[in-house]
């Protein structure tokens, strides 16, 4: 299956360990000419990256990093350190990223990628891949609303890439991906409900707009990207099951169960504690 989630090139998808030093500072994966030309948006919890004339859209991205990083280490007790990426269309091609410009991107452990603006290429994209862009308030500082409306999608997306990271460091990855996955976005929603921005609404809003293009009555997707976004918008909805009705990540239980498996979470398990939501994985 084509993924979503690529990471920097030849580097493994799922390369951070837990005894990685998850509170220092890490390096992108990209040519030393390009981050030489990056200014710095820095605080407690994450550091953002950024071509100079996009500190509007690196301090967006700075917002919503931070919270998931902060929530996620209120949950599992391991305060891990994420770094952004905000590049222009010209400099994601210079950087040599294996995705496509508007699409999140893993640059190295713990470093998630992501477009600096909207323009006519990621228009074109999530609304082929969305059918329509999500509304926003208010008017763009730059561009026109639908280019702003494109980076939205990427934003979502990119919150799924980092808690992958958050998931692995805090020692809580499954024997499968999809075990990850179903707890990364269940990190990424508790750490949105946890700011009540409005960012706990925005990935219910991007993940359901999926599920319903996609699901039983909906296109049947031929496009790769596709494909993966309408497995990732199952393993979402599964998330919702893992948070119960307080909305928060069961850390105990999933401690136990990295207990019972010798120190990952095994797929079997996590069905079996959760058999409703997730039998059919």
């Amino acid at each position: 299956m084509a993924s979503l989630a690529l990471g920097a090139a030849g580097a493994p998808l799922h390369a951070a360990t837990a005894s990685d030093d998850s509170t220092s500072v890490v390096t992108p994966a990209m040519p030393e000419a390009l981050l030489a030309q990056l200014l710095l948006l820095s605080d407690d919890a994450c550091e953002v990256l950024y071509v100079p004339g996009t500190l509007d859209r690196a301090a967006h991205v700075e917002t919503w990093l931070r919270g998931l990083a902060v929530g996620a280490a209120h949950r599992t007790r391991h305060p891990t350190r994420l770094v952004g990426v905000v590049l222009p269309r010209d400099e994601w091609q210079q950087a040599k990223l294996p995705c496509a410009y508007g699409i999140p991107c893993r640059a190295g452990t713990r470093v998630v990628a992501l477009p600096a603006a909207g323009d006519a290429g990621t228009v074109a994209l999530w609304q082929g891949l969305l059918g329509s862009l999500p509304q926003l308030a208010g008017v763009p500082m730059m561009g026109t609303a639908e280019e702003a409306a494109s980076l939205a999608p990427a934003d979502a997306l990119a919150a799924l890439l980092a808690a992958r990271d958050l998931v692995v460091t805090a020692g809580l990855a499954g024997d499968e991906p999809w075990v990850t996955d179903v707890i990364a976005h269940a990190l990424s929603l508790d750490a949105a409900r946890q700011t009540r921005s409005g960012r706990a609404e925005d990935l219910d809003g991007f993940w359901g707009t999926i599920l319903q293009r996609y699901g039983p009555l909906g296109v049947e997707p031929a496009d790769p990207h596709a494909v993966e976004l309408q497995h990732q918008a199952k393993l979402f909805l599964a998330a919702h099951a893992l948070l119960g009705a307080d909305g928060k990540l069961p850390a105990r239980t999933l401690r136990k169960l990295q207990e019972r498996g010798g120190g990952v979470i095994r797929g079997a398990d996590l069905r079996a504690t959760w058999p409703a939501a997730l039998g059919g994985l």
